[in-house]
């Protein structure tokens, strides 16, 4: 069995890969492939995060930790063009961008493979 964190760690992993890719991606069959891995990573962290939410968080508040957490998704979508905006009308490239833009999934990595699963047993000796 795979643990969790360990499959989000390889969707950051794909996504570095993705954000590399878009600078090279000059000819279709590299956009399909971009596509492909998007699809991938996108697939995984689904699969992960309908893990992690309830294993880590408990299902009590699953609804509410899926609330904000879609919240983020979509103030992400929303504001996430700005910068890459920004980059284009400054340098004339996406390529600083997408090279600063690496940062994020790198945080995400380290996150992930020091995120532990909480003890359930211990948690409720403390609350008691």
């Amino acid at each position: 069995m795979i643990k969790t964190n360990y499959i989000l760690a390889v969707v950051f992993i794909i996504e570095m890969a993705m954000l590399l890719l878009l600078l090279v991606t000059t000819s279709l069959p590299i956009a399909i492939l971009f596509g492909i891995l998007w699809g991938m990573a996108n697939g995984f962290e689904r699969i992960g995060m309908n893990v992690i939410w309830p294993d880590y968080f408990g299902r009590r508040y699953i609804g509410s930790i899926n609330g904000v957490g879609m919240t983020i998704i979509v103030l992400g979508s929303a504001f996430g063009p700005l910068p890459f905006g920004v980059g284009f009308d400054t340098f004339h490239s996406y390529t600083l961008v997408l090279v600063f833009s690496l940062i994020f999934p790198i945080i995400g990595i380290v996150c992930s493979l020091l995120a532990k699963k909480p003890n359930k047993a211990k948690l409720a000796g403390r609350l008691n």
